[in-house]
């Protein structure tokens, strides 16, 4: 491995987030999905360059990488990874990396997840590729830096050092692309934007399961329901969300807010403890984790999905819900406006009334899901993992020199 990397211009993709939490978090699916993307490209689409990946790290600097960089998952011994395996994999990344790196000795490292930064990188000679999913962090420091992280002045030096010491930070939009500039800091010189990319197809494709089971087991054969699928961070905007399904609900609207997430408890307690507040207790149900193939059945059987975050540097969810037929009410401005196009209803997160006046006609209007339906699955494919693997190996050329297509 480490003389073919001497002789090609290689790239080590680290996969090591898979063995914490972010595995069926975004930057997980992001890694993954580039993984197997990457994977699916010829020599001559990579234009000499050779994709390996990183699959474990210890903090000694010992490592084990793969050339099949579309199997790695997560180790098998790692069903489900807590919150520990995050501080591990954060510790050794930052202490260990540039020892394995020097072994190795890739022309870049593509660090995908970017929650941790590596130290003594400088000592590698190797360059160093950080994707950017967000910038909001640094746009809302007093929501997302706390004591742990030194204080909002501490938490964004940190974040502006992860992404100024990178040779090349890829943004996941052309909002994230901005909001680095302006929040972060980054020449813009030194960014540029390769959109996330999803497996459309799949999406696209009937599940192979019957829907009537899948969905009697979530208690929802019989009752009309708007999806959200995510997580409940601040910018997610749920107050805003659960207030607008009210409003929906106030004007007659019979239909049940269904959530498609893995929460703490914590957090599960504080939605349960706003949405009884709001007066829609009743009628929101929080599924916890859901399988992708069982995903794939709600989002064909929801009357929409539903994402009106105040901020998001992609929105993944809204791109798999549009290949998979189901309308979609999102945000206007931000990356969501810039990845939905026409092709969804658009509402500002905090104008309430808007957001159920969006839910209500979705559920009553057969024609309206039908017509959004079919924009959608004539947008989602500028978002496919394809279309991803071909930029990100253009952005590895133009970085290292390798031959144009």
């Amino acid at each position: 491995m480490s003389a073919d990397a001497h002789s090609t211009m290689t790239v080590l993709l680290d996969l090591t987030s898979l063995d914490t939490p972010s595995r069926h978090r975004g930057p997980g699916r992001y890694v993954r999905e580039l993984a197997r993307g990457l994977s699916e490209l010829s020599p001559a689409e990579l234009g000499g360059i050779k994709v390996i990946g990183l699959t474990h790290l210890g903090l000694g600097g010992a490592y084990r990488v793969t050339d099949e960089i579309a199997g790695f998952e997560g180790s098998a011994g790692l069903p489900a990874p807590a919150p520990k395996d995050h501080y591990h994999w954060a510790y050794a990344r930052r202490v260990a990396l540039w020892r394995a790196v020097r072994a190795i000795a890739p022309s870049a490292v593509h660090l995908g997840d970017p929650n941790s930064t590596p130290l003594f990188m400088g000592l590698t000679h190797c360059k160093k590729i950080v994707t950017c999913h967000d910038a909001i962090p640094a746009r809302y420091p007093s929501k997302y830096f706390g004591i742990r992280d030194g204080g909002a002045a501490v938490g964004l030096a940190i974040e502006k050092r992860r992404f100024r010491t990178a040779d090349l930070v890829i943004a996941i939009s052309d909002a994230t692309r901005e909001d680095a500039v302006s929040f972060l800091g980054v020449p813009p010189e030194r960014i540029v934007r390769v959109y996330n990319g999803v497996d459309v197809d799949r999406w696209a494709r009937e599940p192979t399961a019957p829907a009537a089971p899948v969905l009697e087991s979530y208690g929802l054969d019989d009752r009309a329901f708007v999806l959200y699928v995510g997580a409940s961070d601040w910018h997610k905007n749920i107050e805003g969300m659960l207030a607008g399904f009210g409003e929906a609900r106030k004007s007659g609207t019979d239909a049940l807010l269904v959530w498609a997430g893995k929460l703490r408890e914590d957090h599960a307690r504080d939605v349960r403890a706003m949405a009884e507040r709001l007066g829609v207790s009743d009628a929101v149900r929080l599924l916890g984790f859901v399988s992708d193939d069982d995903l794939a059945v709600l989002f064909r059987a929801a009357r929409a999905h539903l994402l009106v975050s105040w901020c998001e540097g992609f929105g993944l969810p809204v791109v798999e819900a549009m290949a998979a037929g189901c309308p979609v009410v999102t945000t206007r401005g931000g990356s969501l406006g810039e990845v939905v196009g026409e092709a969804a209803l658009t509402v500002e997160p905090d104008d309430h009334a808007a957001i159920g006046a969006a839910i209500a006609r979705l559920v009553s209007d057969g024609d309206l899901r039908a017509m959004l339906a079919r924009r959608g699955r004539e947008r989602a494919p500028r978002f496919s993992r394809r279309v991803q693997a071909e930029g990100m190996a253009r952005a590895y050329r133009d970085l290292l020199g390798g031959r144009a297509l």
